[in-house]
């Protein structure tokens, strides 16, 4: 795949003198590059996301952050049905590199930078991008994962970026329709499969997602809440109508239930073949990742097995209601103005600090001109130089601090920062 956006600005080398006088490189030296590499079910399936989830959990990550020293930055975003790592790269070359590390083939990593990236974590965050279009929980997730950043960049950029996808996803919450669950979604799915009026449901997991799909199929199913260590509250039982077993129960449960909705983090498969009562006809729906429920039960006559693909391959039906983008696209590119000026100061320090040795170089130059100097001569030359050098550049480093979002302004930055960047000085 290709991993080196065309809209990238160039590097440059930035030339200080030697203590001899000659010219010495650094580099390279640019803004900062913003990026973004996503690996959901839009671009891998269940089988891959799910073997890069077990493989890429969020303790491999200070150690791959320690060995990129080109990365200023770096977030991960984990949440059912998606993997999004997120860099803050000195060198936009250094994306080659990551994805070498990361797990998967390549192919099922999608790449994305600079306002694209933002765009996209703002979609992510509102619900947009979720297999429930619009749920809150992934807002949660994102603002997490900002808390989560690993850095060693002066000023923090990636938390600013997923806190305020966060932000602005709790303030879009207020003013919309109430938005979906993934458990509402998965009990709406559930209910178009079950054939008994009054059918029998199990919950695995008595989670955030296990309680909600209880709330769900009350009161017209009938639904036990199975939870591994800790029950649910007598007072939310009585408020939805359901009853409560232990995991070891789940076995003689099963012999009278139609379907199963698995919500737990067990980490592995925690139901197999084996745990079904032979020769009943049930319907499972596994909201796991890791998957909850071996996927071989399929081979058991009359069991039929919805997973996190299919609903998400459902949620996608054209026929079915989206939220509008047009304002959280405007949201996110306000927001992206400002990360932008962020990713400018490195090139504008880099600006300054060559105008600096280019002020000192010529004035050493100058010096069998000026005759001897005294103290208050040196220092008054030292003054003039330094505030001509300010001058020079101030108006311009200002005025590109300041070009507006939007692409007429991303246009005249990077002509600004091609048309700016220092030269180097010939050996």
């Amino acid at each position: 795949m290709s991993s080196t956006p065309a809209n990238r600005l160039s590097a440059y080398r930035l030339v200080l003198p030697r203590p001899d006088g000659s010219a010495e490189r650094e580099g390279p030296t640019q803004p900062l590059s913003l990026v973004g590499l996503e690996c959901s079910f839009d671009t891998a399936t269940l089988d891959q996301l799910e073997s890069i989830v077990r493989s890429f959990p969020l303790e491999v990550l200070p150690p791959l952050f320690e060995r990129h020293s080109g990365t200023e930055e770096v977030g991960l975003l984990t949440t059912c049905h998606r993997v999004e790592l997120v860099l803050l790269l000195r060198d936009p070359a250094g994306v080659d590199r990551w994805l070498a590390d990361l797990p998967g083939p390549q192919s099922v990593w999608r790449l994305r930078d600079g306002r694209e990236l933002v765009r996209h974590l703002f979609r992510v965050a509102t619900g947009r991008e979720s297999l429930a279009r619009g749920e809150l929980e992934v807002s949660q997730q994102v603002r997490a994962a900002g808390f989560r950043v690993l850095s060693r960049h002066p000023r923090p950029v990636l938390r600013e970026v997923l806190q305020g996808a966060a932000s602005t996803a709790q303030e879009l919450a207020s003013g919309e329709a109430p938005p979906q669950s993934i458990a509402s979604m998965a009990v709406t799915y559930l209910r178009t499969l079950l054939a008994a009026p009054s059918a029998r449901v199990l919950v695995v997991g008595s989670g955030t997602v296990g309680r909600q799909v209880a709330r769900c199929l009350s009161p017209d199913i009938r639904a036990t809440l199975v939870y591994h260590t800790r029950p649910p509250s007598d007072e939310f039982l009585r408020n939805i109508g359901v009853d409560a077993a232990p995991m070891d129960r789940l076995g003689s449960l099963a012999a009278n239930a139609d379907a199963i909705v698995t919500a737990a983090k067990f980490g592995h498969h925690g139901i197999r073949a084996a745990d079904l009562p032979p020769d009943r006809p049930m319907i499972l729906v596994d909201l796991g990742m890791p998957r909850n429920i071996d996927p071989a039960v399929r081979q058991r006559p009359g069991i039929r097995l919805v997973d996190l693909e299919e609903l998400h391959a459902w949620s996608r039906d054209p026929r079915a209601p989206s939220r509008p983008d047009a304002r959280v696209q405007e949201l996110a590119d306000r927001f992206s103005g400002r990360i932008e000026r962020l990713l400018l100061e490195p090139w504008i320090d880099a600006l300054y600090r060559t105008a600096e040795a280019t002020r000192r170089a010529e004035v050493e130059r100058a010096r069998k001109f000026l005759g001897p100097l005294d103290a208050d001569q040196e220092a008054a030359i030292d003054r003039l130089t330094r505030r001509l050098v300010a001058q020079l550049l101030a108006p311009s480093t200002e005025r590109i601090r300041s070009l507006p979002a939007g692409p007429a302004g991303d246009l005249e930055r990077r002509l600004a920062v091609e048309l700016l960047r220092p030269a180097p000085s010939e050996p």
